[in-house]
């Protein structure tokens, strides 16, 4: 999943960056708030972790602008703003949950979960298409009651999918969202990926979970769709 983090406090960027990305997630930084917005505005995010104080716009401001424009990204704010007409006034601008500084990262890793899963309209932290089953919280994943292992990236491009099953997803949203805007990979990164996580879900029906969509990307299907 695709995070826009804009801190203007490099100490705190290096430590959240650093452990989103070994959780699987692409992380992109902005340091100002002028620049925090202006990319909020020109890309698509999974979720926008705001902090308040910052040089050029605060975050309210942020805030404010990107719900101005539309845009309906689940937006974290994180600051050392502690006041109860602060929270108020940050949820007020569109901010979806607020987390005050200092904080445990496990907490603000479970609060973006809840973010991701809101946003897709998932109220727990299971996605399931006919024998697959991922646990988002524990980033485990069973096909037919079997325990797949993964790597890092083959998660997140299957969790991506499932969270969007029944659409169809391009290899640039992909691209997009699990490697972030700034990387550019080779042309058949993806398809080699998909086609491993196929065969480690189901080697004898490769598209039993992941179909093709010619020339477009892929779908998963829920299996209660199916006539």
């Amino acid at each position: 999943m695709r995070i826009l983090l804009v801190e203007d406090d490099l100490d705190l960027v290096w430590a959240i960056r650093s452990r989103m990305e070994q959780d699987g997630y692409a992380v992109e930084h902005e340091s100002d708030g002028k620049a925090g917005l202006e990319n909020a505005l020109t890309a698509t995010y999974d979720v926008i972790v705001l902090d308040i104080m910052l040089p050029g716009l605060d975050g309210f401001d942020v805030c404010r602008g990107v719900r101005q424009k539309g845009i309906h990204t689940p937006i974290l704010m994180l600051t050392a703003r502690v006041r109860e007409d602060d929270r108020v006034r940050g949820l007020d601008c569109g901010a979806d949950d607020y987390l005050a500084k200092p904080f445990s990262y496990p907490e603000l890793f479970a609060r973006v979960r809840a973010l991701i899963r809101r946003a897709h309209n998932h109220s727990s932290g299971e996605l399931s298409a006919g024998k697959l089953k991922i646990n988002t919280n524990l980033k485990t994943v069973t096909y037919d009651d079997r325990v797949v292992p993964l790597t890092s990236r083959e998660y997140s491009i299957l969790e991506y999918l499932a969270y969007n099953k029944n659409g169809t997803v391009t290899k640039d949203m992909i691209e997009e969202h699990v490697w972030g805007g700034d990387n550019n990979i080779y042309s058949n990164v993806i398809e080699v990926l998909v086609g491993r996580i196929r065969n480690k879900l189901n080697p004898e029906d490769k598209e039993a979970i992941i179909k093709t969509v010619r020339g477009l990307g892929y779908t998963i299907k829920d299996e209660k769709l199916k006539p």
